[in-house]
This record gives structure tokens, C-alpha cells and sequence, in this order.
């Protein structure tokens, strides 16, 4: 499912393996992701990191945060979603 991050940038490394894993169709549209914690224990770093990576995702589009609830998968062109990124 997710890659473990081994060097370079972590978030932006975090960033591609979160969108591969939703490219692969690992994550469909309107699932939700696991939480931070899960996240950060299966690409190996902190919570900071998944935290960040996810906003990134969230500002191009490709996921969509809600309030209380989790973060899910938007449907968006993933054309569209990697020249942005």
C-alpha cells in the first residue's frame, strides 16, 4: 500500500506516496484515509509530516479535510492534480 520514506524532503516524499496510493486505487473516491497516526507509522515519519503532506493534497485538490469527521479522497483529474503538485 503506502511506501516507506527513506531520503530527500520527507514531506515531499510523503506528498508522492500518499498521491501513488491514491493513483494505484489503494484510496477510492470518498474513502476515507487512517488517521495521522496510522499514516505516519506506515511511511515512517511524524505526524507533523503526514500533517503537512495532507494539506498540501487538501490545497490541490485531491483530498478534502472535514471537521470532526477524517479526510477524504475528491474526485479531481489526476493530470490535473500532478501538474499542480
Amino acid at each position: 500500500m503506502l511506501e516507506r520514506i527513506r531520503k530527500g524532503s520527507l514531506v515531499e516524499t510523503a506528498i508522492e506516496s500518499l498521491r501513488n496510493a491514491i493513483e494505484k486505487g489503494d484510496w477510492s473516491v470518498g474513502d476515507r484515509l487512517p488517521v495521522e497516526s496510522e499514516l505516519s507509522e506506515s511511511l515512517g515519519v511524524s505526524r507533523n509530516t503526514v500533517r503537512e503532506a495532507v494539506r498540501v493534497l487538501v490545497h490541490v485538490g485531491m483530498l478534502e479535510t472535514r471537521q470532526g469527521d477524517g479526510t477524504y479522497v475528491r474526485e479531481i483529474g489526476r493530470a490535473s492534480c500532478r501538474e499542480r503538485v
